[in-house]
């Protein structure tokens, strides 16, 4: 049976696989891509990971922090203890 670790994310389940790294020897958790393959919450946000490339649409969340990447927008809302998080611009929202 492959590991896994399943996350609710504002409504949405994600089963995120875990693989086994060597140098670590620790799992580690392998997220899909999720400009390629899209996956939603029921309210039509986004799940993003935290890393991905800051969009148009972002805005930093505090003056002079500088907008690099989802995590560093006032629309993204992480989710603890990951890299995942959902975006809450609605420009990027599910219609």
């Amino acid at each position: 049976m492959e590991k896994a670790k399943t996350y609710q994310v504002e409504g949405a389940t994600l089963t995120i696989p875990l693989q086994y790294d060597q140098k670590t020897g620790k799992y580690m958790e392998v997220y899909p891509d999720f400009l390629e393959h899209p996956i939603y919450t029921p309210e039509g946000h986004p799940i993003m990971l935290t890393l991905e490339d800051a969009c148009a649409f972002g805005e930093e969340r505090s003056a002079g922090e500088g907008l690099i990447d989802c995590g560093s927008c006032r629309f993204y809302r992480p989710f603890s203890n990951t890299l995942l998080g959902v975006c809450g611009h609605e420009r990027n929202r599910k219609a």
